[in-house]
């Protein structure tokens, strides 16, 4: 029984892999994840107007920080190549500055003497300002504090620790309904929906659809019988589950490759040979690190990869079950129609999370199965939920996955031999009930 088992997986992983469709569809996705990633970069480079101009004003209280600065920002911006539009200016007065304070693109930077950290800076905006613009000159401002503290004191085991430790920029913004903390949680959602949520909503699609075609052509072809009597529908069962799961995280690790060719496209610039490549990204991963995210996403990795395992594998169980009952696509289609508002109500729910401000009602939500992977991920960087509220969003995966198979199973049983396509809902009640 287990060679055929591993024989009926072998073959439905064959049928998946070696066709056509596979190729195309792999083909449109790394072309739609790389520009995705590199949106920005592609409205430039046909001609976009994406980035406007930023007016960057420096109100210099150290009388000799300015020149610095600006050295720093355009030699930063030469290495990183992110094509953005800045012009440095010096500014008397913070009032003046703050008058000139307009739109997005106007930013005051305000540098003061600092006994115990060289120097502190304030930043002024209208509103939220490019994440990019934001790293640049976050990392230049360190840059700068490390040629004045190199200039001013004698290097001892203090001074490099001034030298060596981040500068945390206060925030101040015009616009009144505008903070700090809803600002990082938009930045974190635009590494997480590419990266993230985006390429595991697209799985479940995959997966839904691909059981939901091979079950529904093996009854319309009559394979099906020939199949049943040779091993038990519990054999089958288990072998379609597993093989679409194996492919689902073979494409899974498909489209994490594809995104790292995203990244490294655009930690290099357009040019994918440019030889700052490696420089630039350990620059984007500094930043990340600055922030605290990078530390974050190396511990909740291996819980959040646990969770959406268990949903997959949840999401295979449930569209296995309900193409049993089912003859032809069209009817699946009927059938399918509550995952797919599970799916999508999940997916919008994580990307308008920000709006919720970690209110208790995302939080029920992110323990609901089906939906606690898809809004997992970004409910945790920003802090949300804890690693203890993953962990309890597997348990009771783990217990529908467990409900999924002991009572989904029989309506299998009963239903993959059905071929009546009348009344599908009535039918899957009355199987459930039997």
């Amino acid at each position: 029984m287990k060679n055929k088992f591993w024989f009926l997986v072998k073959n439905s992983l064959s049928k998946k892999i070696k066709t056509k469709t596979f190729v195309i569809v792999n083909i449109l996705l790394l072309i739609a994840l790389v520009s995705i990633i590199n949106i920005d970069r592609l409205v430039l480079f046909f001609g976009g107007n994406f980035d406007k101009e930023n007016n960057i004003m420096v109100i210099d209280n150290t009388n000799n920080t300015y020149e610095i600065f600006k050295n720093v920002i355009d030699s930063e911006e030469t290495i990183i190549d992110t094509g953005l539009k800045y012009k440095v200016t010096k500014v008397d007065d913070e009032e003046k500055a703050k008058k000139k304070i307009k739109k997005d693109e106007d930013i005051a930077i305000i540098i003061n003497e600092d006994e115990n950290n060289v120097i502190s800076v304030k930043m002024i905006t209208y509103g939220y300002i490019n994440s990019n613009m934001y790293q640049l000159i976050n990392s230049s401002i360190n840059a700068s504090k490390g040629i004045l503290a190199i200039e001013k004191l004698n290097i001892s085991e203090e001074d490099l620790q001034k030298i060596s430790s981040p500068i945390a920029i206060k925030r101040e913004y015009i616009q009144k309904d505008k903070n700090e903390k809803e600002e990082n949680m938009e930045y974190i959602m635009g590494i997480v929906t590419p990266i993230i949520i985006l390429p595991f909503f697209m799985l479940i699609l995959l997966i839904v659809q691909m059981i939901g075609a091979e079950i529904n052509e093996e009854k319309s072809t009559r394979s099906m019988e020939i199949i049943i009597s040779n091993v038990s529908a519990k054999v089958h069962f288990f072998s379609k589950i597993l093989a679409s799961n194996l492919f689902v995280l073979m494409q899974a690790l498909l489209l994490f490759i594809y995104s790292g060719i995203g990244i490294l496209i655009r930690g290099g610039g357009m040019n994918v040979g440019n030889i700052n490549n490696v420089e630039s990204i350990s620059k984007i991963t500094s930043s990340i690190d600055a922030s605290g995210i990078l530390n974050n996403i190396t511990s909740y990795i291996p819980v959040v990869l646990l969770l959406m395992i268990v949903t997959l594998f949840g999401y295979s169980l449930l569209a296995g079950i309900l193409a049993s009952m089912t003859t032809n696509m069209e009817d699946f289609q009927q059938l399918q129609t509550p995952i797919m508002v599970i799916s999508l109500v999940g997916f919008y729910l994580a990307l308008m999370s920000s709006m919720f401000e970690g209110s208790l009602f995302i939080r029920i939500l992110s323990y609901v199965p089906f939906l606690s992977a898809i809004l997992s991920p970004s409910l945790l960087l920003t802090g949300v939920i804890e690693i203890k509220d993953i962990i309890l969003s597997i348990l009771i995966m783990l217990v529908v996955v467990y409900l999924l198979i002991k009572y989904g199973l029989k309506i299998y049983k009963e239903g993959i031999l059905n071929y009546s396509s009348s009344k599908l809902w009535k039918k899957m009640l009355k199987a459930m009930k039997n």
